[in-house]
């Protein structure tokens, strides 16, 4: 039951920390489609999809509304490029790019540093290329805007020129933009509009089933595509996972029947005991209660020990492999001690209530027999 236990304590905490580490990673990948505008210029690399500033604008609500069973996350971008923002030289010009913080996939995973708080209005994210201390103030327009956090080099022009903004924050300078430039107001920096739109797959779903489903459904829009290769790697790798999580459980229940088949030899042994003990006045769910929690704190304890024996591998894990990943810059997300703690207790609890399983059915059906059965059957 400890090596067990310790099995399934380990395996979930690695499993639940390498699928954290891979939605890090991947995100940092950037989307599988882009759909914008027809006519409108994309950036595309070997990784990442990015909006072009354009003055063609699609729906924000566009992708909701249209419903694609192909599509997992979707995010809007708004991008303009301005200039005379006060950012940088005179002339020279800024991209702005407004996202969505509670839908963005593609931009905060590349935060290499930012202010230890959630993402606020007023706030701005600079590009690698741009220079600022965090938390000081950076004028947009003559409008103050606190500086939030830094992306990570990303070779990507409007990721590395860039500030980043959300959606109402970038709105909110619509009146400045558009007297700067002649009293004309970018379309992207409209309310409900938006330059385009990054997506991720739906599980299963290919590339090419959902460019299908988005042109057939949905009228005037581009879809580019970004490397099928990663995409199915992302999709390989969750499969992957699911199918562990498959092989602990079919485990789980073969220690319940090893379980099981032990208990019943250990109750057919102490036949005599259980007799006497209902010679002597015991109930028939006393007798049962009796042994279903000496199961209960038998296993329990094979579960605190396998918890214990977990928690050594995972620091070994860790001396093993994890800092020699931190030392070349691929980074392995733990999940949270919470989280861990919350796991161990959960092994234990279900290495008591493997105990209690394997051992009701023998003890129900010794509890239910004779006095005279039970010790006749001594020996």
């Amino acid at each position: 039951m400890a090596l067990g236990c310790g099995v399934v304590f380990a395996g979930t905490v690695l499993m639940r920390s390498i699928d954290r580490s891979m939605a890090v990673g991947f995100t940092r990948l950037g989307a599988d489609l882009m759909v914008v505008p027809e006519g409108a210029l994309t950036n595309i690399t070997a990784a990442l999809l990015v909006v072009e500033p354009t003055d063609l604008v699609l729906d924000a609500g566009l992708l909701d509304r249209a419903a694609i069973a192909s599509l997992g996350r979707v995010a809007a971008q708004k991008v303009v490029r301005v200039a005379g923002s006060g950012v940088g030289g005179q002339f020279e010009a800024v991209d702005l790019v407004g996202f969505q913080p509670d839908r963005d996939f593609t931009v905060q995973p590349w935060l290499v540093e930012r202010i230890n708080r959630p993402l606020q209005p007023g706030d701005v994210i600079l590009g690698a290329g741009r220079d600022g201390a965090l938390g000081a103030q950076l004028l947009i327009f003559g409008r103050p805007h606190t500086i939030y956090g830094r992306l990570g080099r990303t070779g990507v022009g409007p990721h590395e020129r860039g500030l980043f903004l959300p959606f109402a924050s970038l709105e909110a300078l619509a009146p400045a933009i558009a007297a700067a430039a002649g009293g004309r107001s970018p379309p992207a920096l409209a309310p409900g509009k938006a330059s385009g739109f990054l997506a991720e797959l739906a599980p299963g779903a290919s590339p090419l089933e959902a460019r299908f489903a988005l042109l057939s459904s949905v009228k005037g829009i581009k879809v580019v595509s970004g490397d099928s290769t990663l995409s199915g790697i992302r999709q390989g790798l969750s499969a992957l996972l699911g199918g562990l999580l498959v092989l602990m459980a079919l485990m789980v229940a073969g220690l319940a029947l090893l379980v099981g088949v032990l208990f019943s030899a250990i109750v057919t042994e102490r036949r005599g005991e259980l007799g006497l003990l209902k010679a002597i006045g015991a109930r028939r769910d006393q007798v049962l209660g009796m042994m279903v929690t000496e199961a209960m704190l038998a296993t329990g304890a094979g579960g605190v020990l396998g918890v214990g024996v977990g928690v050594l591998a995972l620091r070994l894990f860790e001396r093993a492999l994890v800092r020699q990943l931190d030392a070349v810059g691929l980074p392995f997300a733990w999940i949270g001690p919470l989280d861990t703690a919350l796991l161990g207790l959960a092994a234990i609890a279900l290495a008591a209530a493997v105990g209690a399983l394997g051992v009701f059915v023998p003890a129900w059906r010794a509890s239910r027999r004779d006095v005279y059965d039970l010790v006749r059957g001594e020996g």
